[in-house]
């Protein structure tokens, strides 16, 4: 293995909490920060799972964040939030470096942190923060592993490089994730249908909820409450859905949106304290039991309950808790509003 410079911080995950986190030690004067992310480009998972065509909020349920960092933005699409995340990139002094897969990361003896890559690279740092989400491990139901691969290749978990014309879907799930991917696939596809365990949408924000009761007054979208997948089987080289209500239905593809879960394993390896459900143990500056070791994002707040701006807003947390340690005179807060 190669051994690089030691960085004051290093930050794994270039979504908002990782560009916040970077963003607001530089806007403090934080010398020397790495932002390493896995994919080749920042907020893989916007770019990933969210289509094209879908609106990028910054409420969640109807409800605003405050933005308390130095970013911030009002609702607009997926193309305008990735530019102006590019814009906040330009505007603070901080490295980043794509296509660099974190295996481990391990404090030694020296207090500093030996980050571990699968290029051979290991990084030192004296402060790291983890703002990887969930959504990088999607859930897959229990029977996944059962569908016949021919059927398996038409089953997704996003709907990135799908032609959805002439085609019926079936989207699986009841948040605001397999709801926008049904809203994107209504209209252009011959049929919608969604399945989802519950009798109602108690956890869509407002504006999915409306434009989902309108698409299904409509008939773009039929909705199929109290609804369970059992197995999934193959006839004519299709997925053939059986339902726990009764009845087998088939279908052109299958989208699952029933959430991603927390990356347990990699954080446990690094010495962080796992609550009963896999998250990590925080203190309220968002450090981990080990020392100068922080989580921000999606893994800071409890599941369901993140949203971008509360993403930047927790990488704020951490990094104030870091520059403070550092030492560092802070300059007065600012939210730059894009």
């Amino acid at each position: 293995m190669t051994e690089s410079r030691v960085v004051e911080v290093l930050i794994v995950g270039a979504g908002p909490a990782g560009i916040s986190v970077a963003a607001q030690c530089a806007y403090h004067g934080v010398g020397d920060i790495l932002l390493v992310e896995k994919g080749p480009s920042h907020n893989q998972t916007v770019l990933q799972y969210y289509p094209d065509d879908k609106r990028v909020d910054a409420a969640y349920r109807g409800q605003e964040a405050i933005c308390a960092g130095v970013l911030c933005f009002r609702d607009t699409t997926k193309p305008n939030f990735l530019a102006i995340v590019d814009q906040m990139l330009a505007r603070y002094p901080f490295a980043v470096r794509y296509n660099v897969h974190v295996d481990s990361i391990q404090k030694g003896v020296d207090g500093l942190f030996a980050v571990s890559t699968s290029e051979g690279e290991v990084i030192k740092a004296r402060f790291v923060a983890v703002t990887i989400g969930r959504m990088g491990k999607p859930n897959r139901p229990d029977y996944f592993n059962t569908i016949p691969a021919k059927a398996r290749m038409l089953v997704q978990f996003d709907v990135r490089n799908l032609t959805p014309e002439g085609k019926h879907f079936l989207v699986v799930g009841g948040g605001n994730s397999a709801i926008e991917f049904a809203l994107s696939l209504s209209g252009k596809a011959k049929l919608v249908t969604v399945s989802y365990r519950k009798n109602a949408f108690s956890r869509l924000n407002p504006m999915n909820l409306s434009l989902l009761k309108q698409d299904e007054k409509n008939g773009n979208i039929r909705v199929l409450r109290n609804s369970e997948i059992e197995k999934i089987l193959e006839q004519d080289g299709k997925p053939q859905c059986y339902f726990a209500e009764g009845g087998a239905e088939v279908f052109d593809h299958v989208v699952f949106g029933i959430g991603g879960s927390s990356p347990a394993a990699f954080l446990q390896s690094a010495g962080i304290e796992l609550d009963p459900r896999g998250n990590p143990r925080l203190s309220p500056s968002l450090e981990t039991n080990v020392d100068n070791l922080f989580v921000a994002g999606e893994l800071a707040v409890a599941p369901g309950k993140g949203s971008i701006i509360v993403s930047f807003n927790t990488g704020k947390v951490a990094a104030d808790a870091i520059t403070t340690r550092l030492g560092i005179e802070r300059k007065p807060d600012v939210v730059h509003v894009t």
